[in-house]
């Protein structure tokens, strides 16, 4: 997913909005449950309580009975705090600085997420290869929902940046729910009376929907 023009926040007034283009069709529900493979080892486990404060706070924001949730998190080889689709002026980097450039460390390697997120709805981790697997062959959306009933889609999160003292943070949510629905883009947060709290900033970001 190497998708980087610089959309305009919404904070500050004007949103553009582009198209997503949804992976593709799946194989037979009773085939994929058989052979399901486990990629999660491979990757380094994601072990940041604050991160995963700030995924529940995101979800909550969703209102869901369940969430499926993607185990990896979402990476980019070649980014940089120059080339992840946020864009501010002076003011914006003397705070977030330092911020954009551990979230844009962090982007270029997948972590393995772990049942680690403080919500109390019930929610599933599925690797990215087995999301592939449902998505790329006959029955494809049906066959997610017939796995997850109450899901509307599923989630995923980048690994989350921060600053050294930790109370500023930056992190982006996906969320796909059909052939074209979806959105996504960078989150803000700052910590606040020991709450992390999502927060405004003037800045152009990199945003999808569909």
């Amino acid at each position: 997913m190497e998708r980087h023009p610089y959309l305009t926040h919404r904070y500050i007034g004007r949103l553009i909005i582009s198209a997503l283009l949804t992976p593709g069709l799946a194989p037979a529900l009773a085939s994929w449950q058989e052979s399901k493979p486990h990629t999660d080892s491979v990757l380094t486990s994601y072990a940041d309580d604050d991160a995963y404060m700030i995924y529940a706070t995101l979800l909550q924001s969703a209102n869901g009975p369940s969430f499926v949730i993607r185990s990896e998190t979402e990476s980019w080889t070649r980014a940089t705090s120059e080339n992840v689709g946020i864009k501010g002026d002076h003011d914006f980097y003397k705070i977030w600085g330092q911020v954009l450039k551990d979230y844009a460390s962090l982007y270029r390697r997948p972590k393995a997420l772990t049942r680690s997120i403080p919500i109390e709805v019930s929610y599933e981790l599925i690797t990215k290869q087995n999301l592939e697997s449902i998505l790329k062959s006959e029955g494809s959306w049906r066959i997610f929902y017939d796995l997850y009933p109450q899901s509307n889609g599923y989630f995923w999160f980048s690994a989350v940046g921060f600053d050294s003292q930790k109370t500023h943070a930056i992190v982006s949510m996906g969320h796909s729910c059909g052939p074209l629905c979806g959105n996504g883009q960078p989150h803000f947060f700052e910590k606040k009376n020991g709450t992390w709290q999502e927060v405004s900033v003037h800045a152009q970001i990199q945003v999808w929907w569909s």
